[in-house]
């Protein structure tokens, strides 16, 4: 039996609005069930207006509204400006330096390696490049990221495991792990077979929680690292991971971990949030070891999200329903 059917993962589009992201799904639900009136302003934009107490409130995306300024939203979007908010209250982040020309990647010389390359204004992951133990490795990806935004930020990496943390009116109200793609054998069925049997109830899109799996050359070089192919049996129990960065978009696993976080990195969640003025945020937190005794030392905080992602909370592939809309909701139509 493949794991897709173990997972209690059951998330079913909100019907007549399928074709919205599903975060937008999930707002609109929420304005149902409390017979708010709303009018679709542009569908293929998620842009939707709720009329509440003779007050109208656009919101895009599911997020995107007066709950978070024009000033807040431009600092999140702009991840070296983040840095500089991050820094003035004192919350860790990864040393690193602003490029504007290729040229300029000459200049990385007092960063430690491995390093990290990305654009400064993209999200999804695009054109992320981490872990890179060479010059010629930074020079590659700086050069492909720079096809994605008009500067690059190179910075230290650091070791561990990502989380999102879902910020509302300065509480913590969900924190999810995302795994990269992967699959766990039953002895009988290819990776193949495992992959496609997981792909059932996922998207192409984000209209989604959670979108498939799709064996690109990127997950064959995977395979193939491991001496494995598609065609491979893998053991009963055998957990297989296709490709290392654990994108949502790319067929990776959302895990609610809420309860087993520690208090200090919540602490630090809702710090972030406020540092840059954040009614709603999705704040994304590397943790060298949660073994270890919290400390500034053992994470970093990597990005501000003012368009934070809802459905990976409300449906995880693992875990509970933080119904976290709700919270969402409260916060937009209190903003005027």
């Amino acid at each position: 039996m493949a794991d897709t059917h173990e997972t209690g993962y059951n998330f079913q589009p909100l019907k007549g609005y399928e074709h919205f992201e599903a975060t937008t799904q999930i707002i609109l639900k929420e304005i149902m069930a409390r017979n708010i009136p709303f009018e679709v302003l542009d569908d293929k934009n998620n842009l939707i207006a709720v009329t509440y107490n003779n007050k109208e409130y656009i919101i895009h995306e599911g997020t995107i509204s007066d709950a978070n300024s024009l000033i807040a939203y431009w600092i999140s979007n702009d991840k070296w400006m983040t840095k500089q908010f991050l820094r003035r209250k004192g919350i860790s982040h990864a040393k690193g330096l602003l490029l504007h020309s290729q040229s300029e990647a000459a200049r990385i010389t007092n960063l430690n390696y491995p390093l990290v390359v990305k654009p400064m204004d993209t999200d999804h992951g695009i054109a992320v490049s981490t872990n890179l133990g060479t010059l010629e490795e930074v020079n590659t990806a700086v050069k492909d990221a720079f096809r994605f935004s008009k500067k690059v930020i190179v910075e230290e990496y650091h070791p561990g495991q990502e989380y999102r943390f879902l910020v509302i009116d300065n509480q913590l109200r969900a924190i999810a792990f995302r795994e990269p793609a992967n699959i766990t054998g039953n002895g009988t069925e290819s990776i193949e077979e495992l992959i496609e049997a997981k792909n059932k109830n996922r998207g192409d899109d984000y209209t989604h929680p959670l979108l498939k799996i799709k064996p690109d050359g990127e997950i064959l070089r995977h395979l193939k690292k491991q001496d494995l192919s598609l065609h491979s049996i893998p053991e009963k129990g055998q957990k297989i991971f296709l490709r290392k960065n654990s994108n949502l978009s790319t067929g990776g696993d959302s895990i609610d971990v809420t309860d087993e976080m520690p208090s200090y990195y919540k602490e630090v969640a809702v710090e972030a949030a406020q540092a840059a003025g954040l009614k709603i945020a999705g704040i994304d937190i590397i943790i060298k070891n949660l073994q270890e005794t919290p400390s500034p030392q053992n994470y970093i905080v990597v990005e501000l999200n003012a368009p934070a992602m809802l459905s990976m909370h409300d449906f995880p592939y693992i875990g509970k329903n933080r119904e976290v809309e709700k919270y969402v909701l409260d916060a937009i139509l209190n903003s005027k």
